[in-house]
C-alpha cells in the first residue's frame, strides 16, 4: 500500500514539473507595425515618354569668304541682330583686282577683234562661222567681267536671312580663306529639337502632342513644344526613330545649342482614381495595395489578466496606452492603368475614399496590425502673470 501511494506521488510530481501552464500555451501578441496612410483621391494622370536632345535653330548658316583676303572691317559682332543682306564684314583681296583687270582687257580685245571681223566678213575674207565664234568669246568674256566687277577690290560678307549673329571667328587685319567659317547666323524665332525614341514607342507618338523641355543643368528654364514631324522609317542600326519638336515662338528661356530633357505627353486620363506609385506592390505579377480597416475588438483589447510575465505586461500596457486608432492591413488586388513617375491610375479593386498604406507596406502581411506614428506635441508655454495694479 505504501509503495502504491509513493508511486502515485511521484507521478503527480512529474506531471506538475513537465506540464505547461495556461499562460505558456498562449501565443504572444502580434506586433504592431507603424505605417503612414493616405486617403485615395481622384485626379489626373498622364503617360509620358522621357528622352534628351539639343536645341537647334531651324535656320542656321555658316558664312565663309569666297576667296582668300585680308579683313578690312567688321560691321557686326556676336549677339547683334541683322537683316537679310546686311553687311557683316569687308575683306580685301588683291587677286580679285587682278582678275577684274584681266577681264576688262579680255573684253576690250574681243570687242576690237569682232569689229574687224565684221568688216572682213562683208568683203568675204572672214566666214560667218569665224565671226560667230568671236561673238561667243566676247559674250563669255563679258560674263566673266561682270562677275569680277562685283568683287573688285573687296569681298563683302552679308547676312543670308534675318537673325542674330551666333558666332564670329574673324579679326581685323588677319588673313582669311574659304575653308574658315567667318560668321554663324541663326534665327532664334524658330527653335526645334530632334529627339530619338525607341522603336517600341512609334505607335504612341503622334503629330501635335505636347512636350515639356527643361534645361538639363538649369531646371528653372523650360518651354512648351509640339511634335511637328516624325521620321517615316526606323533606323535599323540603333532601333530608334526621329521626332522633331518645335518650341513655342514666345519662349525666351531656352537657347540654341542648349541640352534639355524632353517630356512628351502621349496620353492623359482625367478624373480617375489615383494612388502614389510606391503604394502599389507586385505579388507574383499581380498589383496589390494594403487597405486600412478597423481592427477587430479581440485584437485591440488584449486581456492582460492572462499574462504573468512582467515584460509582456509592460509591452501590452504601452501599446494599449498609445494614442491613435488600431487598424489592420487588408491585402487587396487592384487593376492599374496609366502611370507617371509619381502616381498610378487604379482602374479596378479600389474606390475613392478608401485609406491605404503608403509607407511601410513592403513588409506587411494580410491582416497585419498597423498604427500611424504618434506625433509629439510641444506643450504650450504658461502665460505670463498679469501685472498687479497698485
Amino acid at each position: 500500500m505504501r509503495w502504491a501511494l509513493l508511486s502515485l506521488g511521484m507521478l503527480a510530481a512529474c506531471s506538475s514539473w513537465g506540464g505547461k501552464g495556461e499562460d505558456e500555451d498562449q501565443a504572444p501578441p502580434e506586433p504592431v507595425t507603424v505605417v503612414q496612410t493616405q486617403v485615395v483621391t481622384v485626379g489626373d494622370v498622364a503617360d509620358r515618354l522621357l528622352t534628351s536632345a539639343t536645341i537647334e535653330a531651324a535656320a542656321s548658316a555658316d558664312i565663309t569668304a569666297e576667296a582668300t583676303g585680308t579683313v578690312v572691317s567688321i560691321a557686326k559682332d556676336v549677339g547683334d541682330h541683322v537683316r537679310r543682306g546686311e553687311l557683316l564684314a569687308v575683306i580685301d583681296n588683291v587677286q580679285l583686282d587682278a582678275g577684274a583687270e584681266r577681264a576688262d582687257a579680255e573684253v576690250t580685245n574681243l570687242l576690237a577683234r569682232v569689229a574687224e571681223a565684221e568688216k572682213l566678213h562683208t568683203s568675204g575674207a572672214v566666214s560667218s562661222r569665224e565671226l560667230e565664234d568671236l561673238k561667243f568669246q566676247l559674250a563669255t568674256a563679258r560674263s566673266s567681267k561682270r562677275e569680277a566687277d562685283r568683287g573688285r577690290g573687296t569681298l563683302r560678307l552679308t547676312a543670308p536671312f534675318d537673325g542674330v549673329v551666333a558666332a564670329r571667328d574673324l579679326h581685323v587685319g588677319e588673313l582669311t580663306s574659304p575653308a574658315r567659317v567667318a560668321f554663324t547666323v541663326v534665327d532664334p524665332s524658330e527653335l526645334r529639337v530632334r529627339a530619338r525614341l525607341p522603336e517600341r514607342d512609334v505607335s504612341r507618338v503622334k503629330v501635335g502632342q505636347v512636350a515639356t523641355l527643361t534645361g538639363a543643368y538649369d531646371a528653372s528654364g523650360s518651354a512648351t513644344a509640339h511634335v511637328t514631324r516624325m521620321a517615316p522609317v526606323i533606323d535599323a542600326t540603333s532601333g530608334t526613330f526621329e521626332v522633331v519638336l518645335t518650341l513655342d515662338p514666345s519662349q525666351t528661356s531656352l537657347r540654341p545649342g542648349q541640352f534639355v530633357s524632353v517630356d512628351i505627353e502621349v496620353d492623359k486620363h482625367t478624373g480617375v482614381v489615383v494612388v502614389p506609385k510606391d503604394a502599389v506592390l507586385r505579388d507574383r505579377g499581380q498589383p496589390i495595395v494594403f487597405v486600412v480597416t478597423d481592427a477587430p475588438a479581440e485584437v485591440v483589447n488584449t486581456d492582460e489578466a492572462k499574462k504573468d510575465d512582467a515584460e509582456k505586461k509592460d509591452e501590452a500596457k504601452d501599446e494599449a496606452e498609445a494614442p491613435g486608432p488600431r487598424w489592420v492591413a487588408k491585402r487587396t488586388e487592384v487593376q492599374t492603368g496609366l502611370g507617371d513617375p509619381d502616381r498610378i491610375e487604379i482602374t479596378g479593386g479600389l474606390a475613392e475614399g478608401a485609406r491605404i498604406v503608403v509607407v511601410g507596406q513592403s513588409n506587411l502581411k494580410d491582416g497585419a496590425r498597423i498604427r500611424e506614428p504618434v506625433v509629439a506635441t510641444t506643450p504650450a508655454a504658461p502665460a505670463a502673470p498679469a501685472a498687479e495694479t497698485p
